[in-house]
């Protein structure tokens, strides 16, 4: 399984990475994703079973139906977990997005928008090997335009060796029509 990650401003990647699998998944790519979430954020709630089960001790509980099924695993450390623990518990795909995560080692591209509060990481992390941003940046790495869906699936496969470059480069074009059609419009954001 090929791993690459996208992190920084968080409306961009709320906007991206749906976008993203959605053309990835048009060129037959395989795609999970990985998500880290506030530590807020609790899928279960009280007064359902599976919440009592919890409660109780469980230290795993599954919810299941006809259509999905999520694993609640219960953690008594406080550290953030390990990628390469959660990636394994994943069913093999050909590319997983993980979104956030900002200290794991794999290749990632940074968003970096006009409006954003806070300071981008580019500058000092490695692990970064290119740029997604609505506005003009000093860097050496690739910088993509939000809405450069196509262009932005396309280096991501190339960066996590998903294909070799010269099959890449005729999926790409025999399926341009089908992603350059998905873009965000980035200036009607809700905050």
């Amino acid at each position: 399984m090929r791993v690459f990650g996208i992190i920084g401003n968080c409306r961009g990647k709320n906007l991206l990475v749906p976008q993203l699998v959605s053309a990835l998944g048009a060129l037959d790519i395989s795609i999970s994703t990985l998500k880290r979430v506030s530590d807020d954020v609790d899928l279960d709630r009280p007064g359902k079973e599976s919440y009592a089960h919890r409660q109780a001790g469980a230290r795993e509980v599954m919810i299941a139906n006809s259509f999905r099924w999520a694993l609640m695993t219960e953690r008594a450390e406080l550290a953030e977990p390990e990628l390469d623990v959660l990636l394994r518990r994943l069913a093999p795909v050909d590319l997983v997005l993980v979104e956030g995560f900002h200290l794991a080692p794999i290749p990632k591209c940074e968003i970096v928008l006009a409006d954003q509060d806070r300071r981008p990481s580019y500058p000092d992390d490695p692990s970064i090997v290119a740029l997604i941003s609505d506005t003009s940046l000093q860097s050496t790495l690739p910088i993509f335009p939000p809405n450069a869906i196509g262009e932005i699936a396309e280096f991501i496969l190339a960066a996590a060796g998903v294909f070799p470059a010269d099959n890449l480069a005729r999926t790409m074009q025999r399926r341009d029509s089908t992603i350059s059609a998905r873009t965000v419009d980035w200036q009607h954001l809700d905050a």
